[in-house]
């Protein structure tokens, strides 16, 4: 990761939507690992871990995960 104040979460393909806001969103950092594409988010503050929170629940239902434990 970029940073020790950073995550990483992985969206395997995101809508135009989600491709914007992760264009918009400053602390969003991208690259590509085994032709998936991962991105990295930096925490500045306590008040970014709700944020941050958000984005891992996005590629958590990207992952379609969520339906398989059901």
């Amino acid at each position: 990761m970029e940073t020790s104040n950073s995550l990483a979460f992985k969206l395997e393909s995101a809508s135009p939507k989600i491709q914007k806001w992760l264009q918009q969103d400053a602390r969003i950092g991208f690259t590509l690992m085994r032709r998936k594409r991962w991105f990295t988010f930096e925490l500045s503050s306590d008040a970014d871990l709700h944020d941050a929170l958000d984005w891992l629940g996005r590629a958590y239902e990207a992952s379609g995960k969520h339906k398989k434990s059901r």
